[in-house]
């Protein structure tokens, strides 16, 4: 990303609160800024990230930076985007049934 666009540089002081904003290079600290713009961005924040860089940068992002997000958020991002992590588990959960439990 090679600027922020408008909308989040307005809400700059809100989404970086704990960095110096004066030494935030959006090109240089890309997942940094697209963790925080998801995680807590309002909807005009996020309409403008997607204007700006597209689905596919934002797949690309959920795809080699899920801890940048919380659980919920990064499901979220993963359901409307289509994203797939490599450390995703696929399968179904092992359960017995309470028939098997109850045996003497």
């Amino acid at each position: 990303m090679k600027r922020l666009p408008e909308p989040i540089a307005r809400h700059a002081k809100e989404l970086f609160w704990d960095i110096d904003l004066e030494a935030l290079d959006p090109e240089a600290h890309e997942d940094f800024v697209l963790g925080r713009v998801l995680s807590f961005g309002t909807w005009a924040d996020l309409r403008a990230l997607h204007d700006e860089i597209g689905d596919d940068q934002l797949r690309a992002f959920v795809e080699r930076a899920p801890h940048r997000l919380d659980r919920r958020t990064l499901r979220f991002f993963e359901v409307v985007l289509g994203a797939r992590r490599e450390d995703e588990c696929t399968t179904k959960p092992f359960r017995r049934s309470n028939e098997a439990l109850f045996r003497p």
